[in-house]
């Protein structure tokens, strides 16, 4: 890092002809549009640790723009200079469209004001901002022109740093946080899945509020700790799909990876025991098919893309992992679910996923719509989706600690208590508890797998949420 510097007019000009040198020097060995950024930074210092990542910040919304415009990026110069850090980019591109880029950049965000991002074409015109119907660009301290403050000496030089300081401080403030918005947004909904899933009551079997249901090595609390240790690797899930260039399946690899390590992190925060392994296998890939269809085809984001999405991601996947076992080494350890593949040929998650999620689609979004709309409250209206998916999962939790006659026990029951009303009805939610009784107390039976369905139900459900408010 350079020390902090007092620059002098003679370094100022200095600058821009060692800037304008290299330019041309771009321009003549590409023959390419040539971007200049530069930090507008009042004061007698320019070149900072500040000053430094600000330009970088700059930089790399400039190559993801560029990126997504199909441009290339020929060529990149960073110089340190004590009037203040420059990037100088040479783009094979068109230069109109790059101004338009350079330009949201600046006036995205209050800090933007800050930068300056300069276009020239081929030729070396620069291109200019008024040519697309841009105001002048604000004051530091006010709303007016910057010139014209300027001119008039409107503001003294006291309130202008302290101006520009705040500026800083709003970038400062806005590197700390750890996802793009868009990636935020969905890990947040994803989180939240994982919390009202174990979160509604009564849920037959299962861990909630008020007892363990069937499990004797977990509770309430110890989800808690397990939704906490994963949450990051499902972010990072969603931050895969959104950062993904490739076709769908080409994501797959990388998110069974990231899973890999989210599971490890579940299993140190619960001392070994299997709370979320499913989850965060079908969480993880729901969440990262989210960011593809967002960034991708933002005017198609919603639950039936997403599902779409996921699918694409998984396409061929029981028949690489699962059809395929008959060929494996006979002394390899199997696991689960490839040991109820080759008893009974159910796929489980993988052959869910890979149809496209629709006992979500047909039935936990719908019935969860259906509560929600009479009036129930989220936890009744979740514990009454719950009951649907019952009625259609291939629950490999109860087919591991049970078998098929038990499974279709299950499915029958949750749906006599949905024919009685559900979670609609008075009778209904006493069967519910009853239920909730016989599995937990007398039976040992858990409905692992629709648990893990109700949470993407509910994922899926707060993304139409967030939809509908974008759309209004």
């Amino acid at each position: 890092m350079k020390e902090l510097q007092i620059i002098t007019l003679e370094d100022v000009l200095a600058a821009k002809e060692q800037r304008a040198k290299l330019q041309a020097e771009l321009r003549d060995r590409h023959g390419a549009t040539v971007v200049s950024v530069t930090i507008n930074m009042p004061g007698a210092v320019k070149y900072s640790a500040d000053t430094l990542n600000l330009l970088y910040y700059a930089v790399n919304e400039l190559r993801q723009r560029i990126r997504d415009l199909r441009f290339l990026l020929c060529e990149e110069r960073i110089l340190h200079l004590s009037t203040g850090p420059v990037a100088l980019l040479a783009v094979a591109g068109d230069a109109a469209k790059i101004k338009e880029i350079g330009m949201a950049i600046e006036q995205t965000t209050k800090f933007g004001r800050l930068l300056d991002v300069d276009v020239f074409d081929s030729a070396g015109r620069q291109i200019n901002r008024a040519g697309f119907g841009s105001t002048a660009r604000p004051c530091f301290v006010c709303s007016g022109s910057a010139v014209e403050c300027m001119r008039e000496r409107r503001h003294d030089p006291v309130e202008i740093l302290a101006a520009v300081k705040n500026l800083l401080l709003e970038y400062q403030a806005a590197s700390t946080a750890a996802w793009p918005q868009p990636v935020k947004q969905i890990g947040d909904a994803a989180l939240e899945a994982m919390l009202m899933e174990v979160a509604c009551t009564p849920s037959p079997g299962l861990v909630d509020r008020v007892n363990s249901g069937a499990h004797r090595d977990m509770d309430f609390f110890t989800f808690l700790q397990s939704s906490s240790a994963i949450n990051v690797g499902i972010y990072r899930c969603a931050l895969a799909g959104w950062r993904h260039e490739g076709g769908p399946d080409d994501l797959l690899p990388l998110l069974r990876r990231i899973g890999a390590e989210a599971e490890r992190d579940m299993a140190a925060a619960t001392a070994g025991v299997n709370t979320q392994k499913g989850l965060v296998f079908l969480l993880g890939i729901v969440a990262a098919a989210s960011a593809v269809v967002l960034k991708r085809h933002p005017e198609n984001f919603g639950s039936s893309a997403i599902l779409a999405m996921a699918a694409a991601i998984c396409r061929g996947i029981v028949e690489r992992e699962m059809a395929c076992l008959k060929h494996k080494q006979p002394g390899r350890k199997l696991t689960a679910g490839e040991r109820l593949y080759l008893a009974h040929g159910v796929t489980g998650i993988r052959g869910e996923i890979e149809n496209g999620l629709t006992v979500v689609s047909q039935t936990g979004l719908p019935l969860l719509r259906e509560a929600l709309a009479a009036g129930l409250s989220l936890n009744d209206a979740l514990v009454h989706a719950l009951l649907g998916l019952m009625t259609v999962t291939e629950d490999t939790t109860i087919l591991n600690r049970h078998n098929l006659a038990i499974l279709a026990e299950v499915q029958d029951k949750a749906r006599e208590i949905l024919a009685a009303g559900g979670m609609l009805t008075a009778r209904g939610r006493a069967h519910v508890h009853e239920l909730d009784a016989l599995f937990s107390s007398q039976r040992n039976i858990s409905p692992g797998g629709s648990a893990d369905l109700l949470a993407v139900t509910y994922f899926l459900h707060k993304i139409e949420l967030w939809q509908a408010r974008t759309a209004e």
